[in-house]
C-alpha cells in the first residue's frame, strides 16, 4: 500500500465513478440515464480535496514487483476504519490480492490503534461478500426487497 498521488486521482476518481453507477443501476437504487452524473456528484463531494481529503485515506496496490495492482480508500472515524472501496484490477482477481489486502489493512489498523473495520458490499457482488466472510467481517444490516 502506497498513498495516491494527486496527479493520478482524477483517474481512480472516474474509474470509481463509472463502477459505482453500474452497481447502483445494477442494485436497482439509480437510474441508468442519472447514475453516472450522481456518482461523479458523490465522489466530489466525498473527496472534495481529492488525496489530501482529511480523515479518507487512498492507496495504491503494489505487488511485489511494485506492479500497480489496485487501489483502495478507508476512512476513518471514532478508531474505526471504513472501507469506501476495494478495486482489485480484472487481471490480478481471483489470485488472493483481496485477502492479502485486508490482512495488511488490519495489521495498519492495529497499530494505528483502529478498533473496528467496517464496509458496505453490494447485494450482487456474490464474490466480495464471500472474500469479506472469509476475512472475518459479519454481516450487521440487510436491505432486501422484491421487485414486482
Amino acid at each position: 500500500m502506497v498513498p495516491m498521488k494527486q496527479e493520478t486521482f482524477p483517474v481512480f476518481s472516474e474509474a470509481l465513478s463509472v463502477d459505482y453507477a453500474k452497481d447502483k443501476v445494477q442494485a436497482g437504487i439509480w437510474d441508468k440515464e442519472d447514475a453516472l452524473d450522481q456518482a461523479r456528484f458523490e465522489m466530489v463531494h466525498l473527496l472534495s480535496n481529492g488525496v489530501m481529503t482529511k480523515d479518507h485515506f487512498l492507496w495504491d496496490i503494489l505487488d511485489r514487483k511494485d506492479e500497480k495492482i489496485g487501489t483502495l480508500w478507508v476512512f476513518e472515524e471514532k478508531n474505526t476504519y471504513f472501507i469506501y472501496d476495494i478495486m482489485i484490477f480484472e487481471a490480478f482477481q481471483n489470485q488472493g490480492y483481496g485477502s492479502e489486502l485486508l490482512r495488511v489493512l488490519e495489521e495498519k489498523a492495529r497499530q494505528a490503534g483502529i478498533s473496528e473495520i467496517g464496509l458496505h458490499v453490494f447485494g450482487h457482488n456474490k464474490r466480495a461478500f464471500h472474500v469479506y466472510e472469509k476475512m472475518g467481517f459479519e454481516t450487521v444490516d440487510i436491505n432486501m426487497r422484491k421487485v414486482l
